[in-house]
């Protein structure tokens, strides 16, 4: 069983962390029917209405670090927008650009402990090929305790990188609840019988992107034709920008080409595991990117930023890669 769970770990991973986003995404953290459709008021009402809306282990897991930081950057948005002729679209679009590249320190790291995998990969498959077709089990448990020390070597946490991806989490759900939230509305009851409906204190009225499109509809519910085929083609946008984003990350580094040994079969093999994985979450995300315009609109922004985050960071990883094979070659 050991046995089985180590070799198929990565795929574990992946299931984990997929089940975890749907979960998420699904907003079973608290009061996932209406919570997403509440304005804003001020920050100690947003505390009060988490407690009492609270569901347990979800409400421990989800609601404390999520609402930290979900009213100040809905605060952020608003002001921004008003600031940009009280635009929605503006206050989205400048937020997420900051709400990213504050999170990129986080990134860092996780590049960072990419590069610390592919500088080991040579000494992992020295490992591996030590033991190759010793399947008896003290064998296979001096193979995982020479990997631990290969791992403490090169002071790398096996579950680093799943680590600050898990840490990324807070500050992207923020940002998605900022766009579901910060102009909804409320109806309201006056004089017992008159209800009108009550913006929250971070509605932005321009809803309007370019004058033209409305970033309030979608595809699915919108009444004027020009808005449907506006939702589509930015679900679409935001598909094609994804799936260039995939293709981007597949491309091997150069000392990937260069240094046989900085990527194995296992490594390949592990990229088409996840190359299926992502081509279903995919889907699932255009999908759900047509149900909401503003949604759609917000992970279009955030991918092509993320395009250029990347490319950036392989840039890094590359230098940092020659600068220790350098290292290594004047000690040797």
């Amino acid at each position: 069983m050991t046995k089985f769970i180590y070799k198929n770990r990565y795929k574990f991973v992946l299931v984990l962390l997929l089940a975890v986003l749907i979960i998420t995404l699904s907003s079973c953290r608290f009061d996932s029917k209406n919570w997403y459709s509440k304005p804003y008021t001020t920050y100690a009402q947003e505390w009060i209405d988490l407690w009492n809306g609270g569901k347990g282990f979800w409400y421990a897991l989800w609601a404390w670090p999520i609402n930290i930081l979900s009213w100040p950057i809905a605060w952020l948005c608003s002001n921004i927008g008003k600031a940009c002729g009280n635009s929605y679209f503006w206050g989205i679009f400048f937020t997420t650009i900051i709400v990213r590249t504050a999170a990129w320190p986080i990134y860092s790291k996780q590049n960072g402990m990419s590069l610390k995998m592919q500088l080991m990969q040579p000494e992992i498959a020295k490992v591996q090929r030590k033991y190759a077709g010793r399947t008896d089990q003290r064998s296979q448990q001096m193979m995982q305790q020479e990997m631990m020390q290969v791992y403490k070597k090169n002071k790398v946490n096996p579950v680093g990188c799943v680590t600050t991806m898990f840490l990324q989490f807070p500050i992207f759900m923020s940002m998605y609840e900022v766009v579901q939230r910060v102009n909804a509305t409320k109806h309201v009851t006056v004089n017992g019988s008159t209800v009108v409906e009550v913006a929250g204190d971070f509605a932005l009225s321009n809803v309007k992107v370019f004058g033209t499109f409305d970033m309030t509809t979608s595809f699915f519910n919108a009444e004027d034709i020009k808005d449907k085929i506006f939702g589509l083609v930015v679900a679409l946008l935001f598909g094609a920008v994804t799936f260039l984003q995939q293709k981007l990350g597949q491309r091997p580094l150069k000392y990937q080409k260069k240094y046989p040994d900085a990527k194995n079969q296992k490594q390949g093999n592990q990229q088409n595991q996840m190359k299926w994985m992502m081509i279903i979450m995919n889907v699932m995300f255009v999908f759900m990117s047509l149900s909401s315009t503003s949604l759609a609109i917000y992970w279009l922004i955030g991918g092509v930023y993320q395009i250029g985050q990347s490319q950036i960071g392989r840039l890094i990883n590359e230098h940092n890669y020659e600068k220790s094979q350098k290292k290594n070659n004047i000690i040797g």
